[in-house]
């Protein structure tokens, strides 16, 4: 990048005008590797580098080699097709997904009501122990075998914590689905 001064007839007072000037930059170009380089690309692949570095550097090393305009249209049909298969493959693993998502539903359908077992402060129903995400979490998967991350678990009470006797509601979010659980809470004898 260079500047020029040239004087201004605009002004009144005798100043000069700073113009910038930037060098032409050249189209990058596509090239074949011949070889593995670092920071460019893998054996074999069609990238996109500078013509400079291409002139410089890689040519006379012999690691790439210059792609006529028909292999350019063959490697971006080529590299069309790789997209395609790996947008095929990440559908068909959101089905997969899915599938195990609306299966965990079902399951955690069946689940009508976790029962669990905390000592009482005396002449109150408030509870020395709490029954938190990781309880019912530890609980789902004991008794039913059912994996269920403990932050899609809400509980609905202050600090979400269920620390008083009586039914409470619990809420799963699977997805876009919610599970409903009654959690049952009882003295210990």
């Amino acid at each position: 990048m260079s500047f020029i001064l040239r004087p201004s007839s605009r002004a009144i007072l005798c100043s000069t005008q700073i113009i910038k000037r930037q060098a032409h930059k050249k189209a990058n170009i596509q090239v074949k590797l011949n070889q593995f380089v670092e920071g460019v690309g893998l054996q074999g692949e069609v990238v996109t580098v500078r013509p400079g570095l291409m002139r410089n550097i890689l040519y006379p090393a012999g690691k790439a080699t210059y792609i006529v305009k028909q292999q350019q249209n063959e490697a971006i049909d080529n590299t069309v097709a790789d997209e395609a298969e790996k947008n095929a493959a990440n559908l068909e693993h959101l089905a997969q997904i899915e599938l195990k998502k609306k299966e965990l539903l079902g399951h955690l359908e069946g689940v009508r009501q976790l029962e669990f077992n905390r000592a009482v402060v005396p002449n109150s129903d408030h509870t020395f122990g709490s029954v938190t995400a990781e309880d019912l979490m530890s609980k789902l998967r004991e008794e039913f075998g059912l994996d269920v991350d403990k932050s899609t678990i809400e509980v609905k009470s202050e600090g979400g914590r269920i620390k008083s006797l009586g039914k409470h509601q619990v809420f799963v979010q699977i997805g876009q689905e919610t599970a409903e659980i009654n959690v049952v809470v009882h003295p210990v004898v």
